[in-house]
């Protein structure tokens, strides 16, 4: 290297909001919301986002979705564990190529910037033909050769009516600070990587602002 020249890495900013949906193999309310033990010793589960209004660098990413699926021995942070994701194959090139550097954490920002240095495998991200469909608790995803999740209210056990609970951290999660919770009516991936199947189990949505810079 030429003296006075200095090899910078070239930054670009980027941010998205939208809606997160979470299912995964715990219990409502999931223990590890609260820094405990997953409820049945391991963790898996799928993530979904729509994104309302986005833009990496000057590539918009508005109304794409993707999916984020993963799997634990153990609680998420003793790590371990493999992940694989899926981009809306409405996505251009471009468009690709951008969500996948939020979706596997190179890009810093992302609630998947943490998740990262928990895995010991990612496979890269593929496209597959989704629907995501936003309706406050009763959203649900699907897609082609990939799985679904369909959340519903937490019902009382006796009375059948509905439960409103949600988490609120004052001081900001990694994710968002506010969770409504939720049943997964029903939670099924088979990927050809993963392979599992829930009924009533962890689910949640919440509305998500994250920005942050990655390579261009």
């Amino acid at each position: 290297m030429k003296a006075g020249v200095t090899n910078t890495m070239v930054k670009t900013k980027w941010h998205l909001s939208g809606v997160y949906l979470d299912s995964c193999n715990c219990d409502w309310g999931c223990p590890c919301q609260f820094n405990a033990n997953p409820t049945h010793g391991n963790c898996e589960g799928l993530s979904a986002i729509h994104i309302t209004e986005g833009k990496y660098g000057d590539v918009k990413l508005d109304r794409l979705n993707f999916i984020w699926i993963g799997s634990w021995p153990g609680p998420i942070h003793e790590g371990h564990g493999k992940a694989s994701t899926y981009i809306d194959d409405r996505a251009s090139e471009e468009q690709f190529d951008r969500l996948s550097k939020i979706i596997t954490g190179r890009a810093q920002g992302s609630a998947f910037d943490v998740y990262r240095t928990t895995l010991d495998h990612f496979a890269e991200p593929k496209l597959a033909k989704m629907t995501f469909q936003v309706n406050g608790i009763r959203s649900q995803i699907k897609a082609e050769g990939v799985g679904e999740s369909q959340l519903e209210p937490i019902k009382n056990p006796v009375t059948g009516e509905a439960h409103r609970v949600s988490i609120v951290l004052p001081a900001g999660g990694f994710e968002s600070a506010r969770m409504d919770m939720a049943s997964s009516r029903m939670l099924v991936v088979n990927d050809g990587y993963f392979e599992f199947e829930y009924e009533d189990s962890y689910g949640s949505i919440q509305k998500i602002s994250w920005q942050g810079t990655g390579p261009y």
